[in-house]
């Protein structure tokens, strides 16, 4: 099998595993728009108070023109408690910020430039693994979409340390 092709089987995985939990997703902001910190966090109580999970993988996906593009993926016990943090450091724009704020928001604005959503995936909602085969724990699902975020999208993602697994 060419690069080409194994880059193309392994977006098709990640794409079939995000289509079955696209009920997992919430609206982040839209492109134009600023970031809206209380109606993301409001959105993401709401979704992962429905799901009750012990453990969520999320994924944070941003729709360029031609093509929807995962940007973050993790974990966390409590995904509002770690997007307040994110939501907090974005503006800021220091550390690892200063990557998102450069791929998500407009130059000397802070509008972003391209529709972003959120998946949240809680432990009991996950319905298969990435990977044919593979454990559906939070942490191997992780690990899988991020092997194949790394392998079958052009873009890094914003967690690049994870790609090297």
């Amino acid at each position: 099998m060419t690069v080409e092709g194994d880059a193309l089987r392994k977006r098709v995985l990640f794409e079939n595993w995000m289509a079955a939990h696209q009920v997992h997703t919430l609206a982040f902001a839209g492109q134009g728009e600023p970031i809206d910190r209380r109606t993301v966090l409001s959105r993401l109580t709401s979704l992962a108070g429905r799901q009750r999970a012990s453990e969520y993988v999320y994924i944070l996906s941003e729709r360029r023109p031609q093509e929807e593009m995962p940007a973050y993926i993790g974990r966390a016990r409590s995904p509002v408690t770690r997007w307040t943090q994110h939501l907090a450091g974005l503006p800021r724009g220091e550390a690892s910020y200063v990557r998102w704020r450069s791929r998500f928001l407009r130059e000397g604005h802070e509008t972003v430039r391209f529709d972003l959503t959120l998946t949240v995936v809680g432990e009991a909602s996950v319905q298969f693994s990435p990977l044919p085969g593979f454990p559906t724990t939070i942490g191997a699902v992780e690990y899988q979409l991020v092997g194949l975020a790394a392998e079958g999208f052009p873009l890094r993602l914003l967690n690049h340390e994870g790609q090297a697994r």
